[in-house]
């Protein structure tokens, strides 16, 4: 019985993991992201975030990372995500710190 329990345990992260989907998000104001703003990133300002990731069908297991322009916005916007279950919220910092995350993958 333990054994099944456990497979199907490993079968169901193992799903998950393959289904877990990426989110790049500025939370930055909509004026400074049309200004400048990550290639693939998508813009929800901090203060709106808890909602439209839910409106957006963001799942809790879902990576998110989140930046804006000094990192102070996006802690804000981590803090309020966690709150509500999301357990892969990373405050990637400045436009600039994202920018160079991405140009390394």
């Amino acid at each position: 019985m333990w054994i099944r329990t456990w497979i199907l345990t490993g079968i169901l992260f193992s799903c998950l993991s393959v289904s877990a989907k990426e989110w790049l998000i500025d939370v930055r104001t909509a004026e400074e992201y049309l200004a400048e703003h990550v290639s693939g990133a998508m813009n929800i300002e901090y203060h709106r975030i808890v909602h439209e990731v839910a409106n957006l069908g963001i799942r809790k297991y879902d990576s998110i990372q989140l930046y804006c322009r000094s990192g102070r916005r996006a802690e804000i916007a981590r803090k309020a995500l966690i709150k509500q279950g999301f357990h892969r919220v990373t405050n990637l910092g400045s436009a600039v710190d994202a920018q160079d995350a991405y140009q390394r993958n």
